[in-house]
């Protein structure tokens, strides 16, 4: 079996694809420590197991694309078929190398590419500087407290390269103006359009890619956002998101929160 934290999150996630999911989730994922953040899951191995059960096998599909790994943590960006093409994010915490905690993003993938010709899930793959994890950490969490959080939009100069961005949300296009008007729109009194970022709750990095979990709202609608950064010089270079609405208490089938 696979040694590495990726690759076991990598692992348990293709599973689900490939006809092996038993198998894996009984030798990767705890039996007792298992605690599963997805709100629409019930907490629990056996309670996945029992989802999994439920899918179509003939057109159950996962493709891990990019895979990390942070501390304890393992963390994939995944192309999926779950009835409906999805992209997601999903995060594991290992511990005696098993995975005791899960929490994942999902979103239907777009039916078309966005306005600068990119899809949601391409774009680069390769994992360099490792040696600056910690800085492009650092610099990720300033930019989304600063920018995101307290809506210092014009501060936004300070973590690109001028206005460029290679943007891969489905409704946005490259460079920095669309990004800007859709969180400034966000940012109205009782806006019911755009984006607004009310908490940062969770970095992720390696290398030259972080991974940043937030909390907010978009078109007024209370959701989770999984934003990917790929940071190139100290300046953020190119993004990846993924946006789920977060069920309403009366709706979750477990209490363990989203974050």
């Amino acid at each position: 079996m696979t040694h590495t934290l990726k690759a076991k999150a990598t692992a348990i996630q293709e599973s689900i694809g490939n006809g092996t999911f038993e198998g894996v989730a009984l030798e990767l994922l705890d039996p007792f420590r298992y605690i599963q953040h997805n709100p629409n899951v019930s907490s629990g191995r056996a309670a996945i197991l029992a989802l999994h059960d439920q899918l179509p096998v003939d057109t159950t599909r996962a493709r891990v694309v990019r895979a990390f790994e942070d501390g304890d943590y393992g963390f994939v960006h995944v192309d999926y078929v779950l009835g409906v093409p999805v992209i997601a994010f999903d995060v594991h915490h290992f511990r005696d190398g098993r995975s005791i905690e899960h929490w994942d993003n999902l979103q239907e993938t777009a039916a078309s590419p966005n306005r600068s010709g990119r899809t949601m899930i391409d774009g680069e793959t390769a994992i360099t500087d490792r040696d600056r994890t910690a800085d492009n950490k650092l610099l990720i969490v300033r930019y989304v407290e600063d920018v995101l959080v307290r809506g210092k939009l014009d501060a936004c100069e300070t973590y690109f390269e001028g206005k460029q961005l290679i943007q891969h949300n489905p409704h946005l296009e490259d460079g920095t103006d669309a990004l800007l008007a859709c969180l400034n729109e966000g940012r109205r009194m009782d806006a019911q359009r755009g984006t607004r970022y009310v908490a940062l709750h969770k970095v992720l990095g390696e290398g030259n890619f972080v991974l940043a979990i937030c909390e907010g709202f978009v078109d007024g609608v209370h959701c989770a956002m999984y934003d990917l950064y790929r940071i190139q010089k100290e300046k953020i270079v190119e993004h990846w998101d993924v946006i789920e609405a977060i069920p309403s208490v009366t709706e979750r089938k477990n209490f363990n929160g989203k974050f």
